[in-house]
């Protein structure tokens, strides 16, 4: 039996009709936000969505010729859905940097976020509607009558648009001012603004002259002295929130071996952003985060540059979605597809991968030498594939990256399973620097940003920073200095404990890596080194 088809539509209405569907049925978490805020006056929260309305018809109406306004709304439907069932699924925002993550993240990475309940709900909100749009038939205008009166609407809209917002702008303007998160969340408006962002930024970067940094960078009079290489592991940690670690002061036991060994950790280590897409530039460069921006970090050498300038042997390795640009200058290694039978087991690699590289490369080492590990460490939504499981502590555990379908309980027992797993990792990386007998070794470890795991609604990471919980953001950092080091070096442990209850940031890192290695150069900011005061 065929459907008949409906009467022909005009290109105008069939805008608006979408653009009804895409207000009503991708706007949950926008719409429980409007309620909160605009408590006890409704009126005026329906003339603020009656105002958004009519801005994005008057918006879309331009694209309604008939060539192309099928498939514009096509695209607005697909993409409403997406940003909707993200927001309402893990209370992930689709700004500029969300799409910048989006477009550095790798395939493997992607494919866990595409469950059962997105399929589910792209195809109820974004499928089936395109298909209805892509079957009602569009009535014939004639062009010049049709463009007049598409110009006609578009103005009314917006004038209704405006007129609507004049009729309380003070209180509009108020809360478009103070709650930001109001406009963040509304479909289609904040993921297509976030696109544009981002296309707007990588055009700006594509010409960028990269300006040298540390060009005086040189041993000092410690790392000068004769003997063996120093080498310099840095551990850029991945999803590691500092409320989850033990020596941090959380009830669980889940850092029962790095707490042997004799480690300075950090407690009040605050992240430069809440993605790897802003924090890893970030705390590699000489910038602070209130100065810094993506093309900033890209128009400047960063710390890799100066360790390379200052003689060391600088290696970055990669168990995640890369350098994020960082080791662009030196190239990087990755091993997040090695087929490894331990290691990479369950289909992907764990960290242990990167130690197996580690072993490996120790006996060779002959000169200075930084190695960058970049882990993979906690990174949801499938916690459960970042550790190896005959060793977890916690149970039952979350078996999926659908997050809906698991407790809290077993949430967060999977997430703990993820931080006992990176103790572990640590903890042999000191065991095995400290038995290597041809180097001088320090470790460095820090986590790029933390994790929401259903705090207020929230799962996962890269929220807005203007919204970021202390669960993004509290980050856990530790030292670990060899006793060859602190005779070779002239860095106490002594010394960097006297500082682990500072308020510190990424923007320590940069400072920190060249004092602990002596590492002289005016771009080193004594402010921000903690070893600044553990020489004489």
């Amino acid at each position: 039996m065929t459907l008949p088809r409906p009467k022909p539509l005009s290109a105008a209405m069939l805008v608006a009709l979408t653009c009804l569907f895409i207000m009503a049925t991708a706007n949950a978490t926008h719409f429980r936000n409007g309620a909160r805020i605009f408590e006890g006056a409704p009126l005026a929260f329906v003339t603020l969505e009656a105002a958004l309305f009519f801005l994005f018809y008057a918006l879309i109406l331009p694209f309604s010729q008939r060539w192309i306004v099928k498939p514009v709304l096509v695209f607005l439907l697909l993409v409403s859905a997406s940003a909707s069932h993200f927001l309402e699924t893990y209370g992930t925002i689709i700004d500029r940097e969300m799409i910048q993550n989006v477009m550095n993240t790798t395939t493997t990475e992607a494919g866990h976020l595409i469950t059962f309940g997105f399929i589910r709900d792209m195809l109820i909100f974004g499928v089936l509607p395109s298909a209805v749009v892509l079957w009602v038939p569009l009535k014939d205008e004639r062009f010049l009558p049709k463009l007049l009166r598409t110009a006609v609407i578009a103005v009314v809209s917006f004038a209704l648009c405006l007129g609507l917002l004049l009729t309380d702008y003070s209180r509009f303007a108020a809360i478009f001012r103070e709650q930001k998160e109001l406009m963040a969340t509304w479909n289609p408006g904040a993921p297509i603004t976030g696109t544009i962002r981002y296309a707007k930024l990588i055009m700006r970067s594509q010409n960028i002259v990269v300006a040298p940094l540390g060009t005086d960078a040189k041993a000092g009079p410690y790392l000068s002295q004769p003997g063996k290489p120093v080498l310099a592991v840095i551990v850029v940690g991945e999803t590691g929130r500092a409320a989850n670690w033990s020596l941090n002061g959380y009830s669980r036991d889940t850092n029962p071996e790095l707490a042997k060994r004799d480690i300075t950790y950090f407690t009040d280590v605050t992240s430069c952003g809440t993605s790897t897409a802003v924090s890893v530039p970030c705390m590699f460069s000489a910038l602070p985060r209130e100065d810094y921006t993506y093309t900033r970090g890209l128009s400047q050498e960063n710390l890799v540059d100066v360790l390379v300038r200052a003689g060391f042997d600088v290696k970055w390795w990669d168990n995640n979605t890369g350098s994020q640009h960082v080791a662009k200058r030196i190239g990087e290694q990755e091993y997040d597809k090695e087929k490894d039978p331990v290691a990479c087991a369950l289909g992907e690699c764990d960290d242990r991968i990167l130690l197996k590289q580690l072993a490996a490369e120790l006996p060779k080492i002959t000169k200075n030498t930084a190695i960058i590990l970049h882990t993979v460490g906690s990174h949801g939504p499938s916690y459960y594939l970042r550790y190896d499981p005959a060793t977890a502590p916690f149970a039952p555990t979350c078996q999926t990256g659908e997050l809906g379908k698991c407790s809290s309980e077993q949430i967060v027992n999977t997430y703990d399973n993820t931080i006992a797993f990176t103790d572990r990792i640590l903890a042999e990386t000191v065991d095995m620097l400290a038995e290597a007998p041809n180097v001088v070794p320090v470790m460095y470890y820090v986590s790029d940003h933390g994790e929401s795991l259903g705090e207020n609604g929230l799962y996962l990471h890269a929220a807005p920073w203007f919204m970021a919980p202390t669960e993004q953001t509290h980050v856990p950092m530790v030292t670990w200095v060899s006793p060859e080091a602190e005779s070779r070096l002239g860095l106490t442990k002594a010394c960097l404990d006297a500082r682990k209850a500072d308020t510190l940031s990424h923007d320590n890192m940069f400072a920190t890596v060249l004092g602990m290695l002596d590492i002289q150069t005016e771009a080193r900011d004594p402010a921000l080194d903690l070893t600044a005061d553990c020489r004489n």
